[in-house]
């Protein structure tokens, strides 16, 4: 399959769940809505489809953690305008409007990034719920920190948003690149993911939710 059929493929799929949730909407009369942002990896990068205001970091050892997602949110809009500092966007009153979603409109317009990864990479993807919580500064060293193993990282972004007051739903899934395609010397053998398989996977996509 090509490379550019990826974002294609996850565009879709997220215009489906989004007529689902419109179409039963109008159903029966409700207002449901939800955010959602998917990564899929393959080779050395990975594409990325986001709705909302969760959000996709990409840490990347000395350049530090960066934001690749770009929040559909009021605060958010009003911090690109210069109309607030970003620091605001944690305690401003209406923080919580967010003017893009699955379920309100019959399509959604949605965001496409293809991220380049090398070995060493790590991705995040959480909800609002621990982002808010949980300054990127912090969530920086916890990424960085060699004091918790790359499976345990999940649940100690999660113990760090419940720290600070836990107001919101959590949720994280960590990935970490722990080599590149044509790189031989790191490769797991096929046997590791054989016989250990749900470990290996379990250390590569850590996913834990919360309800505070």
């Amino acid at each position: 399959m090509a490379p550019d059929a990826f974002p294609f493929l996850l565009t879709e799929g997220i215009d489906d769940a989004n007529l689902a949730v419109y179409q039963r909407n109008q159903a029966h009369l409700t207002r449901m809505g939800t955010t959602l942002t998917a990564a899929l990896v393959t080779d050395s990068t990975a594409y990325i489809a986001h709705v909302g205001d969760r959000r996709c970091y990409l840490f990347r050892g000395p350049e530090g953690l960066s934001q690749i997602t770009e929040d559909h949110s009021l605060v958010a809009a009003l911090a690109a305008a210069h109309m607030i500092k970003p620091e605001e966007m944690y305690t401003h009153p209406r923080r919580s409007v967010i003017y893009r979603c699955l379920g309100a409109k019959r399509r959604v317009q949605v965001d496409t990034y293809t991220v380049p990864l090398i070995a060493g990479d790590t991705l995040l993807l959480c909800s609002d719920g621990l982002w808010g919580m949980v300054r990127d500064p912090q969530i920086e060293a916890i990424l960085s920190s060699a004091a918790h193993d790359h499976s345990h990282l999940a649940h100690a972004l999660i113990q760090a948003a419940l720290a600070e007051g836990g107001e919101d739903n959590i949720s994280a899934i960590v990935v970490q690149v722990l080599y590149q395609e044509n790189d031989t010397t790191h490769k797991p053998e096929k046997q590791d993911w054989r016989h250990a398989g749900e470990e290996r996977l379990r250390g590569l996509f850590d996913r834990h939710r919360m309800k505070a």
